[in-house]
C-alpha cells in the first residue's frame, strides 16, 4: 500500500478526525505558538461550520488587537492554505471573533461511507495502541436474596463497561465478588437452618430471599425487644425509650407485610427464633465458624448461597450479561490472603488496638504520604479509620476487599470497581491501605466507578426489609408492556416472532434507561418513559433500525453508487456528519469509561436517520445513482446502529 493509499485508509477510518487534524494544521501555521486544539469546538449551528475556533481570543491580549480584525486575519490567511483533494472547504472570520471551518461534504461522504461498507467492523471502533488486562468487578451482590432493580444498574454498567474495553481492544473480563462471609449471608443460613434446609419452590433466589428478609426482620425485632426491656431495667432516659419504641413499632410494620406475603416461612421462622433465647448470638457465631472453615457451617452457607447463584445467573443471562469469573470472598479467607494483609498492615505504624479490634489510621497515612491530591481531596475533606476486626477477630469488608484487589491485580494491570456511592469512603480507605503497603501503583490503577441510587417510579429499595423490586419483575414487566406495543402495531406477526420482538424490545429499553443517565447519578425508573416509541429510549433507536431495514427489502436489489456526490440536502449531511464522528466518540467513550456517550451518541444518530426518512424519498426516485446514494446511506446507518447495539448490549429487533 502506498502513503498515498495508506493515508487515504486512515482517513477513511476516522473522517471527522481527519477533518479536525487538518483544521488544526491550517490553523497551526496561520496563528504560530497557540495552544490549537484547546480553542477548537462543534459550533451550536452547522451553519457556523462544523469546526470553530476561539484563538482570536486567546491572541488578542498578547498581540493588542481586536478578537474580530485578528480573526480575519487568520481566516485569510488559512484560507491561502486549502487544497482542492482537502477536507476543508471554506474558512470564514465570525463576529465577535471566531473562526469557522466549514468540511467539504462530497469529500467526507465518500470517506464516510466507504469507510464503513468497505472497512466492513473496522469503522468506529478504533483499537488502542496500548492495550491493557482489565478487570471490572461489578454486580457482586449478596447470594442472600435475588437482584433488585438497584443493583441491576451496577451490572448493566458494569457490562457495558466490559463490552466497551472489549472493543476497544482491551483484554477486559467482568468478574464476580461473592459477598459470602458477612451478616446478611449469616442471617439467611441461620433461617435457612431453622427451616431445616428446604428444597426451593419457584426461582431459587427468591425463595431463598425471602427468607433472609423474614429472618433479618424478626432478628432485628428480638434485639430491639430486649433493647427497650434493658432501657427500661435501667432507667433510661424518655427520650432513648421513645426512640427504640418507634424504631420498634417501625419493624412490626415490616413484619406485617411480610406475614402477608410469605405467611407459611413468617410463621414458622417467627415461631422458632422466639424460642431462641439470643438469635443475635447465634448469627454471630455462625460468621465465626465459616470465616474459620467449620465443616458444618460451610456446607450450610455454601449449599443455600450456590442455589442464589443459580439464581442470579438466569437472572443476569436474560439481560444479556455474563461473567468470566466468580470469586469467593470466602476463599480469601482460608487461603490466608486476608490474614497475611492484616499481618502486613499490623507492622506498619498505622495499625491499633482499640478494645480488641483493630483499626487502620487512615487519615494519619493520608497526611504522612501527601495523599490528598493522588486521591483528589480537598484540604477540608474528613477521612476516618478504617476498623479492619472486630473485637471478636472476624474481619470485615473492606479489609477482605484489600485481600481481593490484590488477588485482582495478580491478574490485570487496571481494576474498576464499579460499586455504589455508598463505598465511596471505604474505596478511599482502601486505596490508602494498598499506598501503606507499598502496593502504591495498584492504589493507583484502582478505580472506583461510582454508581448512583434507583426508584422505580418513587420507590426506594430496602432488601433487609423487604421491600425492593426484584430484576425478574422489572424485566418481566418490559416484556409485557413490549408485547402489547407489539400487538398494537404488528398485529399479523406470527406469534413466536411477537414473542422474540417484545424480548428484545423489553431488554433493550431497560439497559437504555440505566445507562442513557450518567453512572454517579440517580435514576428514577418510569416506565411510560422506558418503553416510549416516540422519544429517546431503545424502541426509538430499534424503530431506526427496522425503518432502514424496511427500505432495504422494499428495494430489493441495490446498486453499488459510483460515487458519493449527491447527497447534499441538510437531512443528509447532518446524517453522515453524525456517522463521521463516530470513531472519536467511540475512543473517548471507551478512554473516559463512559458507556453513557456512546448511548447518547446512538440516539442521536437514530434521531438523524429519522429526520432523514421524513424528508428524503429513495424508491420513487427517477436519478438512479441519486437512488443507490441514499440506500447506500441507509445501510451505512443499519450497520452501524447494529454495531453499536452490540457494545452497549442490545439486541434490535428487525420488525416492530
Amino acid at each position: 500500500m502506498s502513503r498515498s493509499q495508506s493515508e487515504e485508509r486512515t482517513a477513511r477510518l476516522d473522517p471527522f478526525g481527519a477533518f479536525k487534524q487538518e483544521t488544526e494544521r491550517i490553523l497551526k501555521a496561520s496563528a504560530k505558538d497557540v495552544d490549537i486544539a484547546s480553542t477548537l469546538e462543534e459550533p451550536p449551528d452547522t451553519k457556523f461550520g462544523q469546526l470553530s475556533s476561539s484563538i482570536s481570543f486567546e491572541l488578542a491580549k498578547t498581540r493588542k488587537m481586536k478578537p474580530m480584525a485578528l480573526a480575519e486575519e487568520i481566516a485569510k490567511a488559512s484560507a491561502a492554505m486549502l487544497t482542492s483533494g482537502g477536507l476543508v472547504k471554506t474558512v470564514e472570520a465570525a463576529l465577535p471573533g471566531y473562526v469557522n471551518f466549514k468540511v467539504d461534504f462530497q469529500k467526507l461522504s465518500e470517506l464516510t461511507l466507504r469507510g464503513i461498507l468497505e472497512e466492513d467492523a473496522s469503522y468506529g471502533f478504533p483499537k488502542t495502541s496500548k492495550p491493557e488486562r482489565i478487570i471490572v468487578e461489578h454486580t457482586s451482590a449478596n447470594p442472600a436474596r435475588p437482584i433488585h432493580i438497584g443493583t441491576a444498574k451496577n451490572a448493566l454498567f458494569g457490562d457495558a463497561l466490559t463490552r466497551l474495553l472489549s472493543a476497544r481492544g482491551h483484554n477486559a473480563r467482568a468478574h464476580f465478588y461473592i459477598d459470602d462471609t458477612g451478616r446478611q449471608v449469616a442471617l439467611m443460613a441461620y433461617g435457612y437452618r431453622l427451616l431445616e434446609e428446604p428444597r426451593p419452590v419457584g426461582k431459587p433466589d427468591q425463595f431463598v430471599g425471602a427468607i433472609y428478609s423474614c429472618t433479618a426482620t424478626l432478628v432485628e425485632i428480638e434485639k430491639l425487644k430486649k433493647k427497650v426491656q434493658v432501657l427500661k431495667d435501667t432507667k433510661g432516659s424518655d427520650i432513648e425509650v421513645i426512640a427504640a419504641m418507634k424504631e420498634l413499632d417501625d419493624w412490626v410494620g415490616i413484619a406485617a407485610e411480610l406475614q402477608a406475603k410469605y405467611k407459611d416461612v413468617f410463621d414458622y421462622l417467627a415461631d422458632q427464633i422466639t424460642k431462641d433465647p439470643d438469635p443475635e448470638s447465634a448469627v454471630g457465631e455462625i460468621v465465626r465458624r465459616y470465616e474459620k472453615g467449620d465443616p458444618e457451617i460451610k456446607h450450610l452457607i455454601r449449599s443455600v448461597a450456590q442455589l442464589v447463584l443459580v439464581g442470579f445467573e438466569e437472572t443476569l443471562s436474560r439481560a444479556h450479561i455474563r461473567f468470566d469469573s466468580w470469586d469467593w470472598e470466602s476463599d480469601l479467607i482460608w487461603s490466608g490472603r486476608v490474614r497475611e494483609v492484616l499481618d502486613r498492615l499490623k507492622e506498619t505504624k498505622y495499625v491499633r488496638n482499640k478494645a480488641g479490634a483493630w483499626e487502620l489510621d487512615v487519615p494519619k497515612a493520608v497526611e504522612d504520604y501527601g495523599l490528598r491530591e493522588k486521591l483528589g481531596l480537598s484540604k477540608t475533606f474528613e477521612l476516618s479509620s478504617l476498623t479492619l476486626t472486630r473485637s471478636d477477630g472476624t474481619t470485615l469488608y473492606t479489609t477482605r476487599d484489600i485481600a481481593y484487589s490484590l488477588y485482582k491485580f495478580e491478574k490485570a494491570e487496571r481494576v474498576i470497581s464499579v460499586i455504589g456511592t455508598a463505598q465511596s469512603l471505604a474505596q478511599l480507605q482502601l486505596r490508602v491501605a494498598l499506598w501503606i503497603l507499598g502496593h502504591r501503583k495498584e492504589a493507583s490503577n484502582n478505580l472506583h466507578f461510582l454508581i448512583g441510587e434507583v426508584e422505580l417510579e418513587g420507590q426506594r429499595m430496602s432488601a433487609r426489609r423487604g421491600r425492593y423490586v426484584t430484576f425478574d419483575t422489572v424485566l418481566e414487566e418490559a416484556m409485557l408492556r413490549a408485547r402489547k406495543e407489539v400487538d398494537k402495531r404488528s398485529p399479523d406477526l406470527p406469534e413466536d416472532l411477537k414473542q422474540d420482538v417484545a424480548e428484545r424490545i423489553g431488554i433493550s429499553a431497560i439497559r437504555y434507561t440505566m445507562l442513557s443517565v450518567e453512572p454517579a447519578k440517580g435514576v428514577n425508573f418510569v416506565w411510560d418513559r422506558v418503553l416510549n416509541f416516540e422519544m429517546n429510549s431503545a424502541p426509538f433507536i430499534n424503530y431506526a433500525y427496522t425503518r432502514g431495514l424496511g427500505i432495504i427489502r422494499k428495494l430489493g436489489k441495490i446498486e453499488k453508487p459510483k460515487m458519493f456526490d449527491k447527497l447534499n440536502e441538510p437531512a443528509e449531511q447532518a446524517l453522515i456528519l453524525q456517522l463521521s464522528k463516530l470513531p472519536e466518540v467511540f475512543a473517548e467513550a471507551a478512554d473516559d469509561l463512559n458507556p453513557t456517550r456512546l448511548c447518547t451518541y446512538t440516539t442521536e444518530l437514530a434521531q438523524r436517520f429519522h429526520e432523514f426518512y421524513e424528508k428524503s424519498d429513495i424508491s420513487h426516485l427517477t436519478d438512479e445513482e441519486l437512488k443507490w446514494q441514499r440506500a447506500a446511506l441507509v445501510i451505512a446507518v443499519r450497520d452501524v446502529l447494529r454495531r453499536l447495539a452490540d457494545v452497549l448490549g442490545f439486541r434490535l429487533a428487525e420488525r416492530m
